[in-house]
């Protein structure tokens, strides 16, 4: 029964004969079962706490074990409980709340007939379940009940042993003479009453677990098989991609997910934390794609009862953010060099240029290996684990790489050494396909290295970029860079500038600004956006956690 998340079933999924009232009617059809399941419930519970009507039971007795009609009352006060419960899996919009809660409704109406010939109810019950299954559409959610956690043979198998045990119990105690009061009363201490009750705890805890199952989101990770193929498909994207920013090699990390657009032309990577899908970055492909790969996106999280949120988001896709009503707020800004530009020429560029020729006559030299080329790896692993050693001793992730050849060989390689003596310093770069953009992902230093030394790696990239032909040389984001602390700010740019002014000591906030500003870079804006009801600070918060590899790593130096 292992099933992918169906988007079909959504309403954005509709065909458009469908659309119009039948939308607004899904729409309102998960409040509307919830409060009716629960008036259910409450019918039920109601009918349990009051005495039957002796002409009917009396009536039902002719044909029924008294047993049995007690055990229909019990089970009726149960199945009351239990869709007080499940009103809320529906109000979630969750699939196996909507089969309990017609199961429940079903069985309630039985239980009803069984227990003293309570037809109204039954009819109740009927009813409310006959409105429930045009809106099936509706409860999209998958949730643990069917997401394989159960079977069909096996829970048609459990209701079979349930029934077997059940027959054999009134079977063995159909001589038995009852008083018509309550049977766990009047046979406490019998070996009926034992046999009922164990019963009764057996499908009362059965039940209980299966109501757990259906009011837990389906969270399933996609099987090995189907994230090779996502990634694949991802890869062929990103290689044809006009447009696409450098940091879109992260797909080759291993830790993204991937939702595509219908037309299968571009896709959205991102990565769960708690409640929340946070996006890394634009969608990938088309630009006239764009906005149809964040609804897939936003419909696939909402499908997954989780919520969307999307960070590091570029300012050339804030007209989409703005269509889908998505609030806004900057997190930082990335420092871009105009590759065919950039000159070392003018007053302005007179410290770089020094450094620059003081490192060529020392015998330094730049070069940039091609992706799958010949690397000293175990000379890079000893630079990058000697740079963790001085810097927390970690790995970042998410928004970054890591150090692993297996990821690295997509890039190119930029070195940094002197002829006949090991590397002393390497960065690996994001290319995009249309050479519209480079980026800098790892950047790494031995100890003791000249000063210098990463600015004269920096310089030889860019100019090799240039000679590539590439337009732009990413350097990469500062985090709460360039945020206004304006009086009518919004509180979350406040504390963020605030940080950026003091936390100098938690991440060299103003050291790295100042650091790239040497190069003259364009100062771009980048965003963090979600709907209305995500907490902007708990989303930022939580990629940042994503980054840092946990709790732990968000505060290490």
């Amino acid at each position: 029964m292992s099933k992918e998340p169906a988007a079909e079933t959504t309403p954005d999924d509709l065909p458009d004969d469908t659309l119009g009232w039948r939308v607004a009617v899904l729409e309102l059809a998960p409040p509307v079962a919830a409060s009716l399941t629960f008036i259910a419930g409450l019918v039920l519970l109601a009918s349990a706490a009051q005495p039957a009507l002796p002409d009917r039971l009396n009536a039902l007795l002719q044909a029924w074990p008294l047993a049995a009609a007690e055990l229909s009352h019990f089970l009726a006060s149960i199945a009351g409980v239990l869709l007080l419960i499940v009103a809320d899996g529906l109000r979630r919009r969750l699939d196996g709340a909507y089969w309990l809660t017609l199961g429940l409704l079903g069985a309630g109406a039985l239980f009803s007939l069984l227990k003293a010939l309570d037809y109204e109810e039954a009819i109740i019950l009927t009813l409310i379940a006959l409105l429930l299954i045009p809106a099936r559409r509706a409860f999209y959610r998958r949730s643990q009940l069917t997401g394989a956690l159960f079977s069909g043979p096996w829970l048609i198998g459990v209701a079979l042993a349930l029934a077997l045990v059940t027959g054999l119990l009134l079977i063995a105690y159909h001589d038995v003479a009852y008083r018509d009061e309550l049977w766990w009363t009047v046979l406490r201490d019998q070996d009926l009453s034992r046999s009922l009750r164990a019963l009764a705890g057996a499908v009362v805890v059965g039940v209980l677990v299966l109501v757990r199952s259906a009011l837990r989101p389906h969270r399933k990770s996609p099987s090995g098989d189907k994230a090779a193929a996502d990634l694949a498909r991802a890869e062929a994207i990103l290689a044809r991609a006009e447009g696409a920013r450098g940091e879109a090699n992260l797909i080759f990390t291993g830790d993204k997910r991937f939702v595509f657009s219908p037309s299968g032309q571009s896709f959205l990577m991102f990565r769960p934390r708690g409640n929340l899908w946070i996006g890394m970055g634009d969608p990938v492909g088309p630009a006239a794609d764009r906005l149809d790969a964040l609804l897939a996106f936003h419909a696939a999280a909402d499908a997954a009862c989780a919520s969307p949120a999307l960070y590091s988001a570029s300012a050339a896709l804030l007209p989409q953010l703005i269509e889908l009503g998505y609030a806004v707020r900057k997190i930082g800004e990335v420092a871009h060099i105009d590759a065919a530009r950039f000159s070392m020429d003018g007053p302005a560029r007179a410290r770089l240029r020094q450094t620059w020729n003081r490192f060529k006559r020392d015998g330094w030299r730049i070069e940039v290996v091609p992706p799958g080329g010949a690397v000293d790896w175990p000379a890079l692993k000893s630079i990058s684990d000697e740079w963790l050693a001085a810097h927390g001793g970690h790995e970042k992730c998410f928004s970054l790489g890591r150090f692993d050849p297996d990821y690295l060989t997509h890039f190119p390689i930029a070195i940094a050494g002197k002829d006949g003596e090991p590397p002393a310093a390497f960065s690996s770069l994001w290319p995009s396909a249309d050479k519209g953009e480079i980026g800098i992902d790892l950047m790494r230093h031995r100890s003791g290295t000249p000063s210098g030394l990463m600015d004269i790696l920096f310089i030889g990239l860019i100019e090799w970029a240039s000679a590539e032909g590439y337009r732009i040389v990413d350097l990469g984001m500062t985090p709460l860079a360039g945020i206004s602390r304006a009086r009518y700010a919004p509180s979350m740019n406040k504390i963020g500038a605030a940080i950026y002014e003091h936390g100098e000591d938690l991440y060299g906030f103003k050291g790295l600004r100042s650091y790239k500003s040497k190069f003259a870079p364009d100062w771009q804006p980048v965003f963090i956006g979600a709907p209305g009801y995500v907490s902007l600070p708990i989303a930022l918060a939580q990629a940042a956690i994503l980054t840092s590899g946990g709790l732990k790593g968000l505060f290490a130096k």
